[in-house]
């Protein structure tokens, strides 16, 4: 994290117990207002439980909204996830079967020990490799430059079939999103997570692609991000 940020990071963690001792905490979330509901999330950052604790997924609010109508008009749902974590759970609850892949080990035991009593989900931790000549599928993130996805990018083969909800929120999302449209049902959607950002462009512009971009405060940041839903046609 930059500096600006791990600065913040601390001074939430810092009040955090300060505002659970006295009450705070509770106060917000139980809050009839989305505002003040929003600013308990704010002492989420980075803590995937409190997030599941409080039923959210990392995206944009709006897209939340949308993804939830989505998946309630489709009973048997199947879902694919790239990138565990509190969106895994907030799926399972609102989809019959949930495949969900991770590429850091250390946080894919974390997200496994949460979804161990969910019948619905499946996780498996796919690490990235040393990348060599033949490497297929890279990141974009800094400090991933030399680290190969391609094992990550193809879990969705060993699954296989196609999804009704696709979500792409990990690394090497460029590859992931292009191999998520092979396995796209035909009236499907792909969420796609921060999707504005240059070096997704061009894969999501493709033709023949429909991209609503869905802009809003996020849970546990300060500042809105957009979360892209994606569907052919």
């Amino acid at each position: 994290m930059s500096g600006l940020r791990t600065a913040y990071v601390r001074a939430v963690r810092g009040t955090r117990g300060i505002a659970e001792r006295s009450g705070l905490l509770a106060r917000l979330g139980n809050s009839a207002s989305p505002v003040l509901r929003h600013v308990r999330t704010l002492f989420s950052i980075h803590d995937v439980d409190d997030l599941v604790a409080q039923d959210l997924a990392w995206w944009s609010y709006p897209a939340m909204r949308e993804v939830e109508r989505f998946l309630a008009r489709r009973a048997d749902a199947r879902v694919f996830e790239y990138g565990a974590g509190a969106s895994t759970v907030w799926l399972a609850k609102r989809a019959a079967r949930v495949h969900s892949v991770e590429h850091d080990a250390e946080f894919g035991r974390h997200v496994a020990a949460m979804v161990a009593d969910l019948p619905n989900v499946e996780l498996r931790v796919v690490a990235p490799t040393p990348a060599g000549p033949g490497s297929r599928a890279r990141s974009g993130r800094a400090g991933h430059e030399d680290l190969a996805f391609d094992d990550y990018v193809d879990a969705i083969e060993a699954v296989g079939g196609r999804f009704d909800l696709i979500v792409v929120d990990g690394r090497a999302r460029v590859d992931s999103f292009r191999r998520a449209l092979e396995h796209l049902a035909d009236d499907g959607l792909i969420v796609f997570d921060n999707v504005r950002r240059a070096r997704y462009r061009p894969a999501v512009e493709a033709p023949g692609l429909r991209v609503r971009h869905l802009r809003g405060a996020t849970p546990a940041l300060p500042y809105p991000t957009t979360t892209g839903l994606i569907s052919r046609g």
